[in-house]
């Protein structure tokens, strides 16, 4: 893993969903990670959690939910970013699970890379990390 590229860790249980985000990243000159579930992407981020920028996180994942990984991944680190993903039922899931519309980025699948990799671009470059309000709130 290079230090000069951001390195997104990319949590999705759907194996080639997985793969063709990972592959637009790459493409687009990110590092990517890959974890299929919450166990599996709590022990990817304890390892690297110093050189990972971004968590894209499916909500629905076996094990737990993507809500409860974003809280874990959030206590480890306040500053890094997290995009939460999801059909277009994600946002409510969102709500249920006490994050502010304003303060969590969530994207609707199905999208395209180019989509991906914009709003990745925007999270890294302009937006700020969940607020710690909002990150106590995952999951209460």
């Amino acid at each position: 893993m290079t230090t000069s590229k951001s390195t997104i860790l990319v949590v999705d249980d759907e194996f080639a969903a997985r793969k063709r985000m990972c592959s637009a990243l790459r493409a687009g000159g990110y590092d990517a990670l890959e974890a299929r579930d919450y166990r599996e992407a709590l022990g990817v981020y304890r390892r690297y959690h110093d050189q990972i920028h971004l968590l894209l996180i499916d909500v629905s994942l076996p094990g737990n939910n993507g809500c409860e990984l974003a809280r874990a991944a959030l206590a480890l680190d306040p500053r890094v970013k997290v995009v939460l993903m999801s059909g277009p039922a994600g946002a409510e899931v969102c709500k249920f699970y006490g994050i502010p519309a304003t303060d969590v980025h969530f994207l609707e699948k199905p999208f395209r890379p180019s989509t991906l990799l914009a709003r990745v671009k925007y999270v890294l470059g302009a937006a700020e990390p969940l607020t710690g309000k909002a990150a106590g709130n995952i999951g209460e």
